[in-house]
């Protein structure tokens, strides 16, 4: 499920796992009405704040269907 956000100011989007976990933040630095950068943070310390997160196990095991 992906989910528009804004993320330090900029437009963004949350990735969450089929049960509501997050699994990445995608942050877009626009100047000049065009994208200059795209980061994506999936580094659990960063992301711990905004909410529960999706282990990397089990989205290993759902992707390899298992």
């Amino acid at each position: 499920m992906i989910r528009p956000a804004g993320i330090n100011g900029q437009p963004g989007a949350l990735f969450r796992d089929p049960d509501g976990r997050l699994v990445n933040v995608f942050a877009l630095d626009i100047a000049d009405g065009q994208v200059q950068t795209i980061r994506s943070v999936i580094n659990p310390g960063k992301l711990r704040h905004l909410g529960p997160l999706a282990g990397t196990d089990t989205l290993r095991r759902r992707v390899r269907g298992g």
